[in-house]
């Protein structure tokens, strides 16, 4: 599973940048580039096959629950706080896969495609993976 995770890495990227685009766009207010970039996103994520998505999501997983998280209330700042990681990326994409593996196709590219922190958590867990 590391393996291909570490194929996919590229194509991680590639929805990271395309979420940064539709911030930007959002941030402009640009209805219809929003839009087109959230289909070209919707697009790629329907193309991954389900080994595929298993292994974006495990990612995820690993981005999320790795790390320590301290949210200010005063702002809408978020602080990750970098904890030891003590398993090899081979048992955390193991450990954080556990439960998906029973989610169809279907299943996991919803996950990805409506869940928010998307990029984040990618970003995190490729860190985390040494991707």
């Amino acid at each position: 599973m590391y393996s291909l995770a570490k194929q996919l890495a590229g194509r991680m990227k590639v929805i990271m940048e395309i979420e940064s685009e539709i911030a930007e766009a959002e941030s402009h207010q640009d209805e219809e580039v929003v839009r087109n970039l959230e289909q070209k996103r919707s697009n790629l994520i329907k193309m991954f096959t389900h080994e595929e998505l298993l292994v974006i999501k495990t990612v995820m997983n690993v981005g999320r629950s790795e790390r320590g998280y301290r949210y200010h209330f005063n702002s809408n700042e978020i602080e990750i706080i970098h904890l030891p990681i003590e398993l090899t990326e081979h048992e955390l994409m193991q450990k954080y896969s556990y439960y998906l593996v029973h989610k169809t196709k279907q299943e996991l590219a919803h996950g990805i495609e409506y869940y928010t922190a998307v990029s984040e958590q990618l970003k995190e867990g490729m860190e985390i993976l040494k991707l």
